[in-house]
């Protein structure tokens, strides 16, 4: 998508962030998961990549965590940092794929919650935002990062095209317009909101991988599994699943 860049999401987005996936996972149980996490690595900081308005940052920090986040957009920043426990979180505008932060400490967790990773537009990128994660890393620290199993496909396969209605209300249509193509393995689309005073486009993008591309990337990277569950309570992962919560370490 041309013009698409790394803060365009957010920027878009921010405005309906927490209506429209404030409750799009469970909340508690990550935050269980990391803290339970942290302490395995014997303390230390936490950093989200992609932590948006602070759906997780901030019940993190609530939780008594040193809580780094960083984001692209710096409108979803200025709405994290005007809620109420925001200034216990060291809130950060910044590409997640180069982790320029400044003064941070090495991480006992980096958490990458809900598909984040996918916002990163190419396979360069992704790669990129592994060895950066690795090199951030304390030495028993990890990485966890929730995503979607893609369904097994056929990457020769065309590109196929949908038009479905995400909202319909009294005043306002919400259309999701969207283009997936297997051969890159990308998702294009669009929300589009229609209304008597005019249009507005939220456009989003998804480089999907599946656990075992991702396992590649991270090993890449210097990063080995260490266990995946098919949620964030610790649920076992099967081939049914439809996401997963992997879990990688420094080798």
């Amino acid at each position: 998508m041309q013009g698409y860049g790394p803060e365009t999401y957010g920027d878009r987005f921010a405005d309906v962030y927490d209506d429209w996936y404030g409750e799009v996972s469970d909340a508690g149980a990550t935050v269980a998961r990391v803290a339970g996490l942290v302490d395995r690595a014997g303390g230390g900081a936490v950093l989200e990549l992609g932590a948006g308005s602070g759906r997780l940052a901030l019940p993190l920090a609530e939780a008594g965590l040193d809580v780094w986040a960083v984001d692209a957009s710096a409108a979803m920043i200025e709405r994290l940092r005007a809620k109420p426990g925001a200034e216990r979180v060291h809130a950060v505008v910044g590409d997640m794929a180069a982790l320029d932060l400044d003064r941070a400490p090495a991480f006992a967790v980096v958490l990458c919650a809900f598909n984040t990773f996918f916002n990163l537009t190419d396979t360069e990128a992704q790669r990129r935002c592994l060895a950066n994660v690795a090199a951030r890393l304390a030495p028993a620290g990890c990485l966890v990062l929730e995503a979607f199993v893609p369904p097994p496909g056929d990457e020769e396969a065309a590109a196929i095209g949908a038009v479905e209605p995400r909202h319909i209300g009294l005043d306002e249509v919400v259309l999701t317009v969207s283009r997936l193509d297997p051969a890159t393995r990308t998702v294009t689309g669009q929300h589009v909101s229609l209304r008597e005073t005019g249009i507005r486009l939220r456009p989003w993008v998804l480089h999907y991988a599946g656990p075992e591309q991702l396992d590649a990337l991270a090993a890449d990277a210097g990063l080995a599994l260490v266990d995946r569950a098919a949620g964030w309570a610790g649920e076992p992962f099967t081939a049914e699943s439809g996401a997963h919560v992997s879990t990688y370490a420094r080798r």
